[in-house]
């Protein structure tokens, strides 16, 4: 038996670490399930789950508390015939990447993550591994982002441009984990920061997690003129919205790279999530002898990996035949 062939992974309704009670990010219910970050909504009740602190504790009332297995970054722990070890993602505050061993054998599964360095969630490294599963959700040839620093950098000049021209900067961004990224790179410049009230709950819980959040305050009624101003995407046609004089909106989101938003006055490429040259690069720099794919790109990206020699499959449901 190669090393390789000690541990692999199978699609069934989810993905399960073959010979195991290991889960990863499976929909259905699971005896026990790694859930990479806070954006999965468990469908369980899993009888246990198994993440970090952080996704935990953002996760709050979703999940029962009292069947989390929590552990830190980099400390390596062992459930039966396995070795764990939970590695940052960078996708958002707590997301993991897992790197499990067993007999010698390394398998890694990332879920959502990026390779560049985030103001709230760290950054993600790239782990050697014999059987790597990647989530590919900007996974086509066209899906190259920006530098991101430089688009954080126009994001700020637009705000402080948009200021000065005596208007309001009103942002569009999901309270869990892009909201607070936001806020860190506005507050950062030196720009004060107002959040609707289901963001600064969030932004309480980054701050008790750790992150400095600086000049971060919660949206009353009004709001005094010179601030930045985050809102969720749903509330963008509210009575506090409408109040507001002058407005100036932008959205920062991967999927502008895919079609102009012309609801807003201003759209910039910032995703929490890898691009295709960064997927690539995970595959090659990992040293995998098999790679599978998921997420909404995973085909046509485990297409392209084969075409170029790597032995890479998509991890989905079984097309059925039609029989009449």
């Amino acid at each position: 038996m190669s090393l390789a062939s000690r541990i692999d992974v199978e699609y069934n309704q989810g993905i399960h670490v073959q010979d195991s009670i290991l889960w990863l990010d499976a929909p259905r219910q699971t005896d026990l399930c790694f859930i990479s970050h806070a954006h999965i909504h468990p469908s369980g009740p899993h009888k246990k789950i198994l993440t970090t602190e952080a996704t935990a504790a953002l996760l709050g009332r979703r999940i029962d508390q009292d069947k989390v297995l929590t552990s830190p970054f980099f400390r390596r722990f062992s459930l039966g015939e396995l070795d764990l070890e939970l590695h940052p993602a960078g996708h958002m505050l707590g997301a993991a990447q897992v790197r499990i061993t067993r007999e010698g054998s390394q398998l890694v599964y990332t879920g959502d993550f990026q390779l560049e360095r985030s103001h709230t969630a760290g950054q993600a490294k790239i782990l050697e591994c014999d059987v790597l599963v990647l989530r590919a959700t900007y996974g086509l040839p066209r899906h190259v982002f920006p530098n991101r620093q430089e688009v954080e950098a126009a994001m700020v000049a637009w705000a402080k441009r948009t200021l000065q021209n005596g208007e309001q900067p009103v942002v569009w961004a999901a309270p869990l984990g892009k909201a607070p990224e936001l806020a860190s790179v506005f507050s950062q410049a030196g720009l004060p920061v107002r959040v609707h009230k289901s963001i600064y709950q969030v932004c309480r819980a980054y701050r008790s997690l750790g992150v400095r959040l600086v000049n971060v305050r919660c949206f009353r009624d009004s709001s005094p003129e010179g601030e930045v101003i985050i809102f969720p995407p749903h509330l963008h046609r509210s009575k506090t919205i409408a109040r507001l004089k002058r407005v100036r909106t932008c959205f920062a989101s991967g999927r502008s790279l895919e079609a102009e938003d012309r609801s807003v006055d201003a759209t910039f490429v910032l995703s929490d999530h890898a691009d295709h040259p960064a997927l690539l690069r995970y595959a090659r720099e990992s040293g995998a002898k098999k790679v599978r794919l998921t997420g909404p790109a995973a085909a046509p990206l485990s297409a392209e990996l084969a075409a170029a020699g790597h032995d890479a499959l998509p991890l989905q449901p079984s097309e059925q035949m039609t029989l009449f």
